[in-house]
């Protein structure tokens, strides 16, 4: 019988020892379920130089998403899926304000709109003299612009608004910049006027790559005027999916990101300059309506208030009561006051992350998605 007791305890253990072997990556049958924490991006399409790649495109693209780093913080289970937020002027074409600039903000990939701003020129007899698609930048022809009646809606508004300047004579042209918006599939349109009482139009030369962020319109009622026709124009046609594949390197460059550092912390990243970074998430938080308490821009600083009545289910109004999930409202439900900072890089990059009224870092989840949160409101 000892016998028979030693037999079975032997079976006992090379089974489990055989079950081993059946469930991990180098037994008999892999286990393949936390693979994905070692997966990498395999190289492009390479296209030979000798042969066209305009008809080589992907039918069912993947839209684009932001980062899922350090697979290692999520042991056993795949990261949560990105919060995802209603913000009522989301699908709106608009004109933005921040000082004395302005920009036009479309619910659009850039690569959608570079086509529409281009038809609305054509349409409006305005000709294109240098263009460059990869970094979304047209510049108009110079235009004398006479005290006359035009069909066309650019010279007319250059017409009224010189007449009220009591500017006469000389040329006029629009610079165009196209680029990324804030959040995914958005765009933003950025436009100058400039103008020069000069007998002859100046000689187009090197203007194409001009940081037109650093010029002043000639004439800031022109520069208002056109952008406000350009966001009719396209939202007349948002519907319309026209996409130019010339203008797809414009979407690189990304104007802000959701990371994570090498301690797993959420870490929100603004491509911007400072004013315009610290004016984005002020925006975002009043779009969201949470309260900001105080705030201080030499610290880089927003308190807020996080109460029981926006950890409330309610559908009426209010971003925590509209759009937490009952999962993250358990897990904001002991968070009350937080500190929303932002902290320089370099002078146009800005990191913003969240800290409790202790100066510690809240819940990593809840972090993500208030920082996603101030992504998607702001613009």
């Amino acid at each position: 019988m000892f016998d028979d007791v030693r037999i079975l305890l032997i079976i006992l253990v090379l089974g489990f020892a055989g079950c081993a072997s059946f469930n991990d990556d180098e037994g008999i049958f892999v286990n393949k379920a936390d693979d994905y924490m070692d997966a990498t991006d395999q190289e492009a399409l390479i296209i030979p130089p000798d042969l066209s790649h305009e008809r080589i495109q992907d039918p069912f693209p993947i839209p684009a998403n932001d980062n899922q780093v350090n697979p290692a913080f999520y042991p056993g289970r795949p990261p949560q899926p990105r919060a995802m937020y209603a913000n009522d002027a989301r699908d709106e074409v608009r004109i933005q304000r921040l000082g004395g600039r302005r920009w036009l903000a479309v619910p659009e990939s850039p690569d959608g709109v570079w086509p529409k701003v281009k038809q609305f020129l054509a349409e409006n007899g305005v000709e294109i003299v240098e263009e460059l698609g990869s970094e979304g930048r047209l510049n108009s022809a110079w235009m004398q612009i006479e005290n006359q009646n035009y069909r066309d809606v650019v010279r007319t508004v250059m017409r009224d608004v010189r007449e009220s300047s009591t500017i006469n004579g000389g040329w006029d042209r629009i610079l165009v910049r196209i680029e990324r918006g804030m959040r995914e599939r958005t765009a933003e349109v950025h436009l100058r006027h400039q103008f020069t009482p000069a007998k002859d139009a100046p000689v187009l030369s090197g203007n194409v790559l001009v940081d037109i962020s650093k010029i002043k319109s000639s004439l800031d009622g022109i520069e208002a005027d056109i952008l406000s026709e350009i966001g009719a124009f396209i939202a007349a046609k948002v519907s319309e999916q026209t996409v130019s594949m010339i203008a797809q390197g414009i979407s690189l460059g990304a104007k802000s990101e959701v990371v994570r550092n090498d301690s797993g912390i959420p870490t929100l990243r603004f491509y911007l300059d400072r004013s315009r970074a610290w004016a984005a998430i002020g925006q975002a938080l009043d779009r969201a309506e949470v309260e900001i308490k105080s705030s201080d821009s030499e610290t880089g600083k927003y308190f807020v208030a996080i109460g029981d009545s926006f950890l409330i289910a309610d559908e009426g109004r209010g971003f925590f009561r509209r759009l937490l999930g009952s999962g993250a409202r358990k897990k904001m439900a002991t968070t009350d006051d937080l500190q929303i900072v932002m902290e320089e890089i370099t002078d146009s990059i800005f990191s913003v992350f969240i800290l409790d009224e202790n100066d510690q870092h809240i819940n990593r989840e809840s972090s993500q998605d208030l920082l996603v949160m101030i992504r998607e409101f702001a613009s």
